[in-house]
């Protein structure tokens, strides 16, 4: 039945032995702290390698890590990053090491479950023991919340802190994740109309493809483009859609919808879940001819090229745009045909905002036990979480990007524009090269969010800076706000009530237990599957038939012992984040 996979899956000891089968067999030759592949010493004249793995990253590169940022860090501390690939499929990457029972020196978690596998292990560090080590961490009072909660729920009996958390402090206010996105000038072409409802996009997209159906170099553009290396218990980027309504079906549970403005939790596989709704918008989307027929099998790799040469016309993702909203592209600033992924809002939307995350996000960074220089491991990761390193992640050099005005605030210089605008394709004049984005790239979430005020008066980030936030950079983005009526996108949602504000509760769930992960993985697998084969399937009867299928086969094998679960573990999560939630 899948076009993917077979749906049966094996209990999860079964599981965790044939990964082991399976990277003793190809997986990557593991070291020690210090060394990489092939060396016999750990410390050279070039400086001093660790290796690391870090999932949050949405690079597929891998090896030494050379760039701007990385020259600054080998300047400061004489360490060389060495990176195992993420990629695809690095949660099955993360189980490899574990079993093997050795993981790279710093590793990137993705998940409480994560971590509890590597702790029960006993792979990981106590940070707890090094904290004169680590002052940048344990004497920052941004991180003293993050920390407390850290030690309390995740971790073992021993109540010391064994990872640490990233994207702590104030979330975005003029910056979504989560944002539907369409080509400007095509929808420019066929009248601008509006868009009640999420299902109004089909029309949309179909009006927009007659007038445009194929790019600037004659290759056809698809109305929809999904991939499926993300997926897990569901075909997330179809799942994704969900937090256009203000329901998370990723930071709870991939299998639970959570509304954050009822607070109210239920299945995605309730008969009215928007999972159903969301796998129906892409059903008809086939039916009618507009979803890219690889997005079964695509990586994000295949569609973010796809995106970059606007073959694609909805975008659901407010960063998925490849290279296509870069002015080095031609696009965004090209006064005879503007164009650009703009954002498109229903008007019954309200598009879910982080929260405000002083416990910080369920992803984290960790020090491996079998690390041989735990000195300079510690060196590392206090490193990663200085301030001042994070801001220079963020901003990149001063006097070349950036620079402070007459009144000591921050701000981008008329000619570091070209590497703000162009961040993924202008190189900085500086030692080691690289782009602007190569300085965070690698690590995607920082200790401290973007926002996050670090003295008081601005952002660690110059992308909250006054100055940046009252800029518009490019033509397209002129005119979008024109069309809305609004100086920012994040103005005119919150001018027109499309905000809903998350609680700090999603990041707050306790561990899963072993024979729960079991019957959600089993469960997991049969809903990704079967999801895709509903979004293909050949007419509304067979739609409804896989739907109750799956339903069956979730119900047959304990899905409600999961909702069960959840509804208890949420409840909880409301009454703990009402201990860290800020006014």
């Amino acid at each position: 039945m899948s076009k993917k996979k077979g749906h049966k899956r094996m209990d999860f000891r079964i599981v965790k032995f044939i990964a082991l089968m399976a990277f003793l067999m190809t997986g990557p030759i593991l070291t020690g702290c210090g060394n990489s592949v092939g060396e016999d010493e750990t410390e050279t004249a070039k400086g001093y390698t660790l290796t690391a793995f870090v999932q949050q990253s949405v690079s597929d590169e891998s090896g030494i890590w050379n760039n701007w940022a990385a020259e600054k860090l080998k300047n400061d501390t004489g360490i060389i990053l060495d990176f195992y690939p993420a990629g695809d499929n690095v949660e099955k990457k993360i189980l490899q090491y574990i079993v093997a029972g050795e993981i790279p020196d710093i590793i990137g978690f993705k998940g409480t479950d994560q971590v509890q596998y590597a702790l029960d292990a006993g792979l990981l560090l106590p940070l707890e023991k090094y904290k004169d080590e680590l002052p940048s961490i344990f004497d920052n009072e941004t991180y003293a919340d993050a920390i407390e909660y850290t030690k309390e729920n995740v971790g073992d009996e021993s109540g010391l802190l064994y990872v640490m958390p990233t994207s702590i402090g104030e979330s975005g206010t003029n910056a979504y994740n989560w944002i539907p996105l369409l080509q400007w000038s095509a929808y420019k072409e066929i009248g601008t109309p509006k868009l009640a409802t999420l299902e109004d996009y089909l029309d949309v997209v179909e009006q927009m493809l007659e007038v445009k159906p194929v790019n600037e170099n004659g290759e056809k553009i698809y109305g929809f483009s999904l991939f499926s290396d993300w997926d897990k218990n569901t075909a997330l980027e179809v799942a994704t859609l969900s937090f256009y309504y203000g329901i998370d079906t990723e930071y709870v549970s991939d299998l639970m919808e959570t509304n954050i403005i009822t607070n109210r939790i239920s299945s995605v596989l309730a008969e009215d879940s928007f999972y159903k709704r969301a796998l129906h918008f892409y059903f008809e989307a086939n039916q009618r001819g507009l979803l890219d027929p690889e997005s079964v099998t695509q990586t994000y790799k295949n569609a973010s090229e796809k995106y970059s040469e606007g073959r694609v016309m909805f975008s659901y993702f407010s960063w998925l745009t490849g290279s296509y909203n870069l002015e080095s592209s031609g696009h965004v600033n090209n006064e005879e045909n503007v164009d650009g992924y703009a954002t498109i809002v229903a008007e019954d939307m309200k598009l879910y905002e982080a929260p405000n995350q002083t416990v910080g996000r369920n992803w984290y960074f960790a020090i491996s036990s079998s690390c041989k220089d735990v000195d300079k491991a510690c060196e590392l990761l206090n490193w990663l979480y200085d301030e001042d390193n994070i801001a220079y992640l963020y901003n990149g050099p001063q006097g070349v990007v950036w620079d402070y005005d007459e009144n000591g605030d921050p701000y981008i210089l008329d000619d570091g524009w070209k590497y703000v605008d162009n961040s993924e394709t202008t190189d900085l004049p500086v030692d080691g090269g690289g782009t602007l984005l190569d300085g965070s790239y690698a690590f995607n979430a920082l200790g401290i969010q973007a926002q996050t005020s670090v003295n008081g008066k601005y952002s660690i980030s110059y992308r909250y800076w006054p100055s940046t936030l009252n800029r518009v950079p490019t033509l397209m983005q002129q005119e979008v706000l024109d069309f809305l009526g609004a100086d920012s996108v994040g103005e005119y949602l919150r001018t027109h009530d499309m905000i809903a504000k998350s609680t700090q509760a999603v990041n707050m769930l306790p561990v899963i237990p072993d024979r729960m992960q079991s019957i959600i993985s089993k469960i997991g697998e049969y809903v990704d599957d079967c999801s895709w084969d509903i979004i293909y399937a050949n007419d509304e009867e067979e739609f409804e038939r896989l739907w109750e299928e799956m339903r069956d086969y979730a119900y047959n094998n304990n899905m409600e012992v999961v909702e069960a679960y959840y509804e208890n573990a949420w409840k909880k999560a409301l009454n703990s984040a009402q201990e860290y939630e800020e006014d």
